[in-house]
């Protein structure tokens, strides 16, 4: 990489993430957290249950709970979820996807929330995902899709898992799915996942991975999310990336062991491994 564009990727992180810390003090901002606060009404172990049960629940309660808090009937067939209760065995809630009011459950959440989650403007041709999926099995890297919770658009599994796979959310746009897809491939690369070394299936080459760093959660999702935003909008892709960062920093020690470097380099290997043939670098 020469330094002329390191320096424009440098200038361009520093943007990102000073749009995201302001962000903190927005009204949408606060108004987006409010409204997950409200959901916070049951244990952490009663919220472990419920997703045992469906890892695609997003918000849950009960009858009473959706009637008096939001005017919100649960549907006649709607699944139940068992949790434990006060004075009682068991209760059970359901999720808001099974519940009906005036407005939808996408809607109902998107007032809430004021925004959609993962929302991406541009286009890319279903050729470049595809190729870069392609790629990706031929590292070893098998891409699946499955149903995922409102807030969840994908995940890369961890070496503790065993298989290394990443699950990408059905029903999101290409647009969406490539963004993910990048967040996800960046988590490996920079180590995060553990793992430590990948093998190309048809040229038997082998790329060493990184060993992993003693980094927050926070941080591994502010690196993770960066280098998805620098090649995405290379590819002329608007991600809502400054508003995920911001949900994810909690303090500004979190930004102390972002490394610049490892970022840039880690963009440029997804780049080279996984979009070479699409993409040339505008230096």
């Amino acid at each position: 990489m020469n330094p002329q564009g390191f320096m424009n990727d440098k200038f361009t992180i520093d943007e990102l993430i000073k749009r995201s810390w302001n962000l903190r003090d927005s009204t949408a901002f606060i108004n987006f957290f409010d409204f997950i606060a409200k959901f916070h009404h049951y244990s952490r172990f009663n919220t472990m249950l419920v997703y045992i049960q469906n890892e695609a629940v997003t918000f849950f309660g009960g009858v009473s709970y959706w009637k008096k808090k939001f005017n919100r009937k649960v549907k006649e067939d709607a699944r139940p979820y068992v949790i434990l209760a006060p004075m009682s065995p068991v209760m059970l809630v359901y999720d808001v996807f099974d519940t009906q009011g005036e407005d939808s459950p996408e809607e109902f959440l998107e007032k809430g929330l004021g925004r959609k989650p993962f929302e991406v403007r541009g286009n890319i041709s279903p050729i470049v995902f595809d190729s870069a999926i392609e790629k990706a099995y031929l590292w070893g890297i098998p891409v699946n899709y499955k149903p995922l919770s409102y807030f969840n658009a994908g995940y890369i599994t961890t070496v503790m898992r065993g298989k290394l796979e990443i699950f990408l959310k059905e029903g999101m746009s290409i647009e969406q799915n490539f963004t993910i897809l990048l967040h996800e491939l960046a988590h490996l690369l920079l180590g995060h996942t553990g793992h430590r070394v990948l093998m190309n299936l048809k040229s038997q080459k082998r790329f060493v991975l990184p060993e992993k760093r003693d980094l927050s959660r926070t941080a591994e999702e502010l690196e993770a999310e960066t280098v998805s935003y620098l090649i995405s909008s290379k590819f002329g892709l608007e991600t809502r990336s400054a508003e995920y960062i911001a949900g994810s920093i909690k303090d500004e020690k979190d930004l102390m062991r972002f490394s610049y470097e490892t970022v840039i380099k880690v963009a440029d290997k997804i780049e080279n491994m996984f979009l070479k043939s699409f993409y040339t670098l505008r230096r």
